[in-house]
């Protein structure tokens, strides 16, 4: 007597996620690009800084939550996460607290005229 087995539908037969690697991420151009968009928007009007500092910091967030998933696999995702996404992330946050600073230095000069 020989047994039968039943073989999985091929049409329904997802394989298991696997993350994407590193290198299809490539997240150096626009890191890169939030860096010089930050340096040259730095003497803006404060609102604008910190509207566009909220909303890298955002970019940046995702892009961090990517990287830990990847750097299980790829050594190169924990040093760019570590050795340059948290440097970005530091001047995003330097330049938003002397964004918000500048806003309430001109909220106090203005209660004092009144």
């Amino acid at each position: 007597m020989k047994l039968q087995t039943q073989q999985p539908a091929t049409s329904s037969y997802k394989p298991p996620y696997s993350p994407p690697s590193f290198q299809d991420l490539d997240f150096y151009d626009e890191v890169e690009a939030m860096v010089n968009t930050i340096q040259s928007v730095v003497d803006a009007q404060p609102d604008v800084l910190m509207s566009t500092c909220m909303a890298f910091m955002a970019r940046c967030t995702e892009i961090w939550i990517q990287l830990l998933r990847v750097e299980a696999t790829d050594r190169k995702a924990k040093s760019f996460r570590t050795m340059q996404l948290q440097k970005v992330m530091d001047l995003i946050e330097f330049e938003f607290r002397g964004a918000s600073r500048l806003i309430e230095v001109a909220r106090q000069e203005l209660d004092l005229s009144k």
